[in-house]
């Protein structure tokens, strides 16, 4: 019944621990605390399957050397119109005209008309929506193109660029816009172009529903997707504006590809244009690599809150899981977990293109680990050599002890006495192989609360074979000790059944250095032991010492 007991509070111990793991899940989960520590994690794990860029996305730079030929920003729209007459003529697949135009030119009328032509001739040029700067939290404002061309353009769609916590750029929102996320990305906008979709179909991403605002004065987004490391040795194809206005660039540069038509310095005066061959802005290349990862489908979904918690408190409970399943050490349990959590997300980015964020789960398991050492610590004063079982000292720290103990008793002159302790065998069995825990357990328990001076020490040397180790303790008073150890294992017998045979008794030896006694710790520790298996010998349940065995042996002698 005791056995029985022990199992099924140990099984509610283990069920309130993985409730206590999951709602601390749930509380990081929800608090979004390792969003940081996910970023990382993310960052870390793409990069070891990092992919090439896509070589039919090209780059036509309104770059330093196109401003100084063509003479001062902004230029007639009459130019942007010849522009896209020569990506079309070149078997451009799609544009962004990445351009701010939402006032008309009032000293060129005709040009804007001119571009307006263009723009419906082509039937394949995004133009971009601007919203206003701090939108997100509060009302905003989009920027539309003039009505001329927001009618002749292919599609409409805007440049939101969303930071994460730490300032990093590592995702998009493929809809957003004021009141509802009605605007597709730029990025999106141009794979639609390209390749005409069904009008119900959905681009991939994790869903927000519930940030659709019921004012038309928010911005909003949804279907988010993270997008995937790409390698930075290789750059996209950059061509300069000029270079394609006149013809320099040949129809083969652009053939079947994904042009991009947008500032690369900063628009004069508000700062030094940068060099020709310098790389695109940051706001530029995370464009440019949102439409990168759309067009070869390699955009990766976060799970959703409700599937990131559910997966972390199964991985915050995986310790317990497998101590169930026969592991007993909790460390090796805890790294276990750690590694099938880095594991799992790693695997879901490599194949499953979707990405867990792990950081909930190993900060809970972080906290486990931290809660284990301190009990560890609590259990066994700090000491490393413990016991698993019972969390008394092992063979190590006691021999370690047992020589400390010795040198300490024969310079203050005070006596030091041993107790070697085993379980006799059931009656009617044989060996020790029988020994439950839980009767091992409660011995560990009896011994502690019998020796609990600070410097008193029990160990665990073997299966059911224990000592005791009493500094400043008569042969008297070690012998009135081990006189109560074999009340209490007949006390918890008679409890546990009292009809019960199968009674579980101590033999006990012990032995006791005297002060100036010529002794090394092997002799005190073979001499108790010799004490013991003579007490076992005589039919166990019994204590014998080693003063006792040598005045037995000395008379045997002297009748022989």
């Amino acid at each position: 019944m005791d056995d029985g007991r022990s199992l099924q509070a140990r099984l509610l111990a283990r069920a309130l621990t993985a409730l206590a793991a999951a709602a601390v899940v749930v509380l990081l989960v929800l608090s979004g605390l390792p969003g940081r520590m996910d970023l990382l994690a993310f960052d870390l794990l793409s990069r070891t399957s990092a992919v090439q860029r896509d070589p039919r996305i090209v780059v036509v730079a309104i770059d330093r050397a196109s401003l100084a030929a063509l003479g001062r920003w902004p230029w007639s729209r009459r130019t942007h119109a010849r522009m896209l007459e020569r990506l079309d003529q070149a078997g451009a697949h799609a544009i962004a005209l990445d351009l701010l135009l939402t006032q008309p030119d009032l000293y060129d009328p005709e040009g804007d008309a001119l571009l307006a032509r263009a723009l419906g001739r082509s039937g394949k040029v995004v133009l971009p929506i601007h919203a206003e700067p701090g939108t997100a939290r509060g009302s905003g404002v989009e920027l539309m193109p003039i009505p001329e061309f927001a009618a002749t353009a292919a599609a409409l769609a805007h440049l939101d660029r969303t930071a994460d916590a730490d300032g990093g750029f590592r995702s998009v929102y493929l809809r957003a816009g004021l009141g509802s996320p009605h605007w597709p990305a730029m990025a999106l906008a141009l794979q639609q172009v390209a390749r005409p979709q069904s009008p119900t179909a959905e681009p991939p991403g994790q869903r927000f529903p519930a940030s659709y605002a019921p004012s038309l004065e928010h911005w909003v987004r949804d279907y988010r997707v993270l997008l995937p490391h790409r390698q930075q040795e290789q750059g996209y194809l950059r061509l300069s504006y000029m270079d394609v206005l006149e013809g320099r660039a040949g129809p083969a540069a652009l053939r079947d590809r994904y042009a991009w038509v947008g500032m690369t310095v900063p628009a004069p005066g508000s700062a030094a244009a940068g060099a020709p061959g310098q790389d695109p802005p940051p706001a530029l290349e995370y464009q440019l690599q949102a439409l990168d990862t759309l067009l070869n489908g390699d955009a990766i979904v976060p799970l959703g809150t409700f599937a990131t918690m559910a997966l972390s408190a199964l991985l915050a409970c995986l310790p317990l899981l497998l101590g169930l399943c026969g592991l007993r050490s909790l460390g090796k349990s805890l790294g276990l977990a750690v590694v099938a959590t880095v594991l799992l997300s790693w695997s879901l980015l490599q194949w499953g293109q979707a990405w867990f964020a792990p950081g909930a789960a190993l900060l809970t398991l972080g906290l486990g680990a931290l809660a284990w050492m301190a009990w560890r610590w609590r259990r066994g004063a700090g000491s490393d050599g413990l016991d698993p079982l019972t969390g008394v000292a092992n063979r190590t720290l006691f021999d370690q002890r047992l020589h400390h103990e010795l040198r300490s008793a024969t310079s203050s002159g005070q006596p030091l006495s041993l107790l070697l302790l085993e379980i006799d065998p059931l009656q009617g069995r044989s060996g020790h192989e029988g020994t439950a825990p839980p009767l091992i357990e409660a011995l560990a328990d009896s011994l502690l609360l019998r020796a609990r001076r600070p410097r008193d020490l029990v160990a665990r040397l073997e299966d059911d074979h224990f000592a005791v180790l009493l500094p400043q303790t008569t042969s008297d008073a070690a012998a009135a000790i081990a006189i109560t150890l074999h009340v209490d294992l007949a006390n918890r017998a008679v409890q546990r059944d009292p009809s019960s045979a199968m009674v579980s008794t101590l033999s006990i030896g012990l032995d006791t250095y005297q002060p100036g006694e010529p002794i090394l710790p092997t002799d005190l520790y073979r001499r108790a032991d010799g004490a013991r298996t003579h007490a076992r010998l005589s039919g166990g349940n019994r204590t014998f010492s080693h003063a006792e065995l040598a005045a037995l042996m000395a008379s045997l002698s002297a009748r022989n």
